[in-house]
């Protein structure tokens, strides 16, 4: 997700709203009144989509220039122990 947010782009509208978007990933955008707060819902976009995918079974969307590996759930256990 943070390789996802580093990618984002950020732009006020005519409206002086912040449009925040991810390049490459369709459907990945969100707006806000301020920067802060536009990356804060597009982090809630990102991690909304993951979970959906993974919900369904659906594969997670590709995002260019963002590796994204899927892992079982005793790999990040014994991960996280070993941190």
């Amino acid at each position: 997700m943070q390789a996802a947010l580093a990618s984002a782009e950020y732009a006020r509208d005519e409206q002086s709203v912040v449009i925040a978007t991810v390049p490459g990933a369709s459907g990945f955008f969100a707006q806000r009144d301020t920067f802060e707060e536009a990356r804060e819902n597009l982090r809630d976009v990102i991690e909304g989509n993951v979970l959906l995918a993974l919900q369904v079974g659906t594969p997670i969307q590709d995002i260019e220039g963002v590796p994204t590996e899927e892992r079982d759930e005793q790999t990040l256990a014994s991960s996280s122990l070993t941190r």
